[in-house]
């Protein structure tokens, strides 16, 4: 591969994965209370319709109950937003990843299929043992099982557009017509 080709395939596909990477990190990074959503949800909303409808709900994350009564209406609240902050992150990680794999190298979709969600979670359970040294986090194998089924699902969505974008139009110009 040429200098100029190489540079680019690096601009395209290797750039866009190691600055996601870096957000990662960043945000991993921060004590929880610079990403404390919390004033800004109680500002914002109103907790009445929150509390009708969620009360009594209740679950077990990370050996702790998860429930209005024991985080309050906004910190339940922010328990969803979090948890699906890890599935978005992980599945543009695992996007990125398998873009860099599939287009760069030309792997098959079974060979980069694997290595995405091995290197998905690889990097996650490397994230939360960063996070176990950052004042005010806590590492969890049940963040890395989320960030694992956030790279699952990006990786499906990934190749479901590709399949699309692939599928050849009846209609398009050129496209050789079948008797």
């Amino acid at each position: 591969m040429p200098h100029r080709s190489r540079l680019r395939f690096f601009v395209l596909f290797g750039l866009p994965l190691l600055v996601w990477m870096a957000v990662i990190y960043h945000f991993s990074s921060e004590p929880y209370s610079k990403q404390n959503l919390r004033p800004w949800l109680k500002q914002e909303f109103s907790d009445k319709r929150i509390n009708q409808l969620f009360s009594e709900s209740k679950i077990q994350y990370n050996g702790k109950e998860v429930s209005i009564r024991k985080s309050g209406t906004w910190g339940f609240v922010e328990f969803f937003i979090r948890k699906a902050a890890h599935l978005f992150v992980y599945g543009v990680l695992a996007i990125l990843i398998a873009r860099l794999l599939h287009r760069g190298l030309g792997q098959s979709k079974l060979a980069v299929y694997v290595t995405v969600i091995l290197t998905s979670a690889l990097f996650a359970g490397l994230d939360e043992f960063h996070q176990s040294f950052v004042s005010q986090r806590t590492a969890a194998i049940e963040d890395v099982i989320l960030d694992t089924c956030g790279a699952l699902l990006g990786t499906a969505m990934y190749y479901f557009f590709l399949k699309i974008l692939q599928k050849p139009r009846k209609n398009a110009p050129n496209h050789p017509k079948t008797s």
